[in-house]
């Protein structure tokens, strides 16, 4: 946890209510009209994701509207109320748009890569074959690190002679 001293708290309580003020009296909007006469609220759509890459990533859509998707596993670890300790993973559907970042996606990452996800959650509705409405939730990704590469655990020729 981080301490702040004590002008650093002084300096982010003036920040804070110049920031109010400045809300509060449309400081910064120019002369644009609204609907209402007040602007719209702002909202934030922000998605950090670190974990590792499910399977090799898909091509998928059209050549006018290409995608990338890949899983995502990441993991929690707790302990439950005896001592024992538990990992829960969660697997995320990312998808990929951004043409640059697409294409390397699509060529450098692979299964067992740790990565670092960064982008929007969205929510798709759609109707499947059974006339069942379903909500499919994805990651778009707007940047993508690699952490580490998946380390092989392949054997070598000579192991596997012996």
């Amino acid at each position: 946890m981080m301490r702040l001293v004590p002008k650093s708290q002084k300096v982010l309580g003036t920040l804070r209510r110049q920031c109010v003020r400045m809300m509060a009296s449309g400081a910064g909007e120019g002369d644009t009209e609204y609907e209402g006469g007040r602007r719209p609220e702002r909202g934030m759509n922000r998605v950090t994701l670190i974990g590792r890459v499910g399977r090799e990533p898909d091509h998928r859509g059209s050549e006018e509207h290409p995608c990338v998707v890949f899983p995502l596993a990441t993991n929690v670890s707790f302990r439950k109320a005896n001592g024992e300790l538990m990992t829960k993973t969660d697997w995320h559907r990312i998808c990929v748009f951004k043409p640059g970042l697409r294409d390397n996606v699509g060529s450098r990452i692979g299964r067992g890569d740790r990565v670092c996800v960064e982008g929007s959650i969205s929510y798709t509705r759609f109707v499947d074959d059974d006339n069942k409405n379903n909500i499919l939730t994805s990651i778009v990704a707007e940047d993508l690190m690699i952490l580490a590469r998946r380390q092989n655990n392949t054997r070598t020729e000579e192991e596997e002679i012996d």
